[in-house]
């Protein structure tokens, strides 16, 4: 269940449930809430962060007593859930500018995993890409889409601030709009392909030797993306593995495996 997508009036019901007629336009037969469908698995509760204030007490009582309430009913309901919650926002600083209830807080970060932004895992764009293609296409029933080098290279090199959601968002959009199943540069934003058409000017401060480089579109891309960043970052090795989300080590490790030289001094 995405908090962020419900609105403020419906929340209550959507999560507890609710009776007939307990509100103007409720079923008439009553409606079970997400935590009684979920009864004996995982409750997922994504963007908890935009939970309305005022619904936040009754998730911590369902929580702490493993009972629920649907609105306009007295009787309570045993549950047993687990709960997943996940928020693009710190929580702490939410609680501390009273958006969010401490109490609410504790209970759920009893375990708290901390994902790092995509621009971190550099290494995972090209899987993701592949992974919500071939989802997008096999929903769709065509054919997936096919990039070249140089897209896979550009988005490689991208920061992505929009994280997972904004690179989702990118493959529907081609699929949609793409003159045909081959993607190149011409196809992406202007945002993504600035950083790979600088490359070209400053082609020269970078020499590929004799590389010998496995066959294969990830190989290729990632030998694009390293020349593309390099040329960005002017040879800077530290501001290069950080634009790529790779260690300084793996970074060392790939340009000697794709015979990359620097030649900056």
């Amino acid at each position: 269940m995405n908090c962020g997508a419900i609105t403020k009036e419906l929340f209550g019901s959507e999560l507890f449930g609710h009776v007939g007629g307990a509100f103007t336009g409720a079923s008439r037969d009553g409606k079970p809430g997400v935590f009684e469908l979920a009864n004996g698995g995982v409750l997922s509760l994504d963007e908890i962060g935009e939970m309305p204030l005022e619904i936040q007490p009754f998730l911590l009582r369902v929580l702490e007593e493993r009972v629920v309430n649907r609105i306009g009913d007295s009787r309570g309901r045993p549950v047993d859930v687990r709960l997943v919650a996940s928020t693009n926002r710190d929580l702490k600083q939410e609680v501390a500018a009273g958006r969010f209830r401490s109490d609410l807080y504790y209970r759920i970060g009893a375990v708290s995993i901390t994902v790092p932004p995509l621009r971190e895992r550099g290494e995972d764009v090209l899987l993701l890409v592949e992974h919500f293609n071939r989802r997008i296409a096999a929903a769709s029933g065509e054919e997936p889409l096919e990039f070249s080098h140089e897209a896979l290279a550009a988005l490689l090199a991208y920061r992505w601030p929009g994280n997972v959601r904004e690179l989702k968002n990118l493959v529907g959009r081609l699929h949609v709009l793409a003159r045909g199943r081959d993607i190149g540069l011409h196809d992406l934003p202007a945002e993504i392909t600035a950083p790979a058409s600088g490359q070209s000017a400053k082609s020269s401060d970078t020499a590929v030797i004799s590389p010998e480089v496995p066959e294969g579109t990830l190989a290729e891309a990632e030998r694009q993306a390293l020349k593309n960043a390099l040329a960005v970052e002017n040879g800077n090795l530290s501001r290069v593995a950080q634009r790529l989300g790779i260690s300084r080590p793996t970074l060392y490790r790939k340009l000697e495996q794709y015979g990359i030289r620097r030649e900056f001094v």
